[in-house]
C-alpha cells in the first residue's frame, strides 16, 4: 500500500491502528456492496465504521480516501427515490451528517461537513392545502458544494444551493441562497461575514 495514497486521517496512526482502521473500513463498505449492489459504489481507501447508515432507493457514490466515520451520532445517506444520487467527493469527511436526496447532493473533494443537514428537497409543500392535497407542489432543485468547503455543525444547507470552492459556513447557519467562492458566511438566514482571501 502506497503511503501517499492514504487519507490524512490514517497517516496521522501507527501502522496496526491504520491496518485495523482499514479492515473495519473494508467490513462496513463491503457489507453495503452487498446489500445494495450497483446503487453504492465506494472508492479506494475510503474509512467507515458501523454508525454510518445508507438508505433509500437512488444511488450513493462516496471518492477515493473519504472519511465516513463518525464518532458519537450516525452519518446518514438518505436516497428519497430511485434516481437520487448522493456523490461524495475524495479525500472529503463527512461526520454525523444528514444528507437527504430526492434528485441530487453533490459535495466536492477536500470537503468537511460536521453534524449538519444537507437537503435537496423541502420534502413538504409550501402550499395552504398541503395537509389536504397530496399533489401539493414540494421544492426540489440539487444542491451543489464544490471543492474545499466546510460546513460546521449545526448548519443546514437547503434546496437548490451552490457553496463556491474554500468557503466556510459557520455554526448554525441555515443556507437558502448561493455562497460564492471564498468566503466566510453565517446566520440565519446565512450571509456573508468576510472575505478569506
Amino acid at each position: 500500500m502506497n503511503p501517499d495514497e492514504l487519507p490524512i486521517e490514517l497517516l496521522q496512526l501507527d501502522p496496526v491502528r491504520q491496518r485495523a482502521l482499514l479492515a473495519l473500513s473494508a467490513a462496513v463498505t463491503t457489507g453495503y456492496r452487498i446489500v445494495r449492489g450497483d446503487r453504492v459504489r465506494f472508492g479506494r481507501h475510503v474509512i467507515a465504521n458501523h454508525r454510518l447508515s445508507i438508505r433509500g432507493p437512488g444511488r450513493v457514490i462516496v471518492g477515493d480516501g473519504a472519511n465516513l466515520y463518525a464518532f458519537a451520532g450516525r452519518t446518514y445517506l438518505t436516497t428519497r427515490t430511485p434516481g437520487a444520487e448522493i456523490r461524495i467527493g475524495a479525500n472529503t469527511r463527512v461526520n454525523e451528517t444528514h444528507i437527504q436526496a430526492d434528485l441530487c447532493v453533490d459535495i466536492g473533494p477536500d470537503c468537511i461537513l460536521g453534524r449538519a443537514h444537507v437537503l435537496d428537497t423541502d420534502m413538504h409543500s409550501l402550499a395552504l392545502d398541503r395537509r389536504s392535497n397530496p399533489h401539493a407542489p414540494v421544492r426540489r432543485a440539487p444542491v451543489i458544494i464544490e471543492r474545499n468547503v466546510w460546513v460546521a455543525r449545526g448548519a443546514a444547507i437547503l434546496p437548490g444551493v451552490r457553496i463556491g470552492a474554500g468557503s466556510v459556513i459557520g455554526y448554525g447557519a441555515v443556507v437558502t441562497g448561493d455562497i460564492p467562492p471564498g468566503v466566510l458566511a453565517a446566520g440565519n438566514p446565512a450571509r456573508l461575514v468576510r472575505s478569506l482571501d
